[in-house]
């Protein structure tokens, strides 16, 4: 299993990274390119492009470190249990939310002052989905044996 999550670790981290710079890219080679980088919108640039673009190149650094805090050191082998990956997808999925949402979030606070709602909203839902991977596993046994007498 550990394997497994390193893998789709680092294809989240690449994801990340590729998708920020391709949405970039059309904005990088279009005409007067250095009026963008300064002033107010520089902010907003960094928030929306850093940050995805380095939560992505940490993905891609640590997913060993990643996968062995969420399987612990010692794995069994052969056999992958639904839990495991119920636990990785939760916290690859709340991963992606943060820091997609983190860069609106501060995008929207230094343009126009205001908090995004929505935005911090995600942020925490993404947060809990990362360090409340226990709970959501519960609800995921909860519903798997719903109506079973086991």
């Amino acid at each position: 299993m550990k394997p497994f999550s390193i893998l789709l670790i680092r294809l989240l981290g690449l994801y990340l990274f590729l998708n920020t710079l391709f949405s970039l890219l059309p904005a990088l080679l279009g005409p007067n390119v250095g009026e963008r980088w300064y002033g107010e919108l520089l902010p907003v640039l960094v928030a929306t492009v850093a940050v995805p673009m380095v939560g992505g190149v940490l993905l891609w650094c640590f997913a060993g470190r990643l996968a062995g805090k969420l399987h612990g050191e010692v794995e069994e082998a052969g056999r992958v249990k639904d839990d495991d990956l119920v636990r990785a997808g939760t916290f690859l999925i709340g991963f992606t939310l943060v820091v997609r949402h983190v860069g609106m979030l501060v995008a929207a606070y230094s343009a126009a002052g205001a908090v995004a709602y929505d935005a911090l909203f995600v942020v925490a839902a993404g947060l809990g989905m990362m360090l409340g991977g226990g709970t959501l596993l519960a609800l995921y046994r909860r519903i798997k044996y719903l109506g079973l007498d086991r």
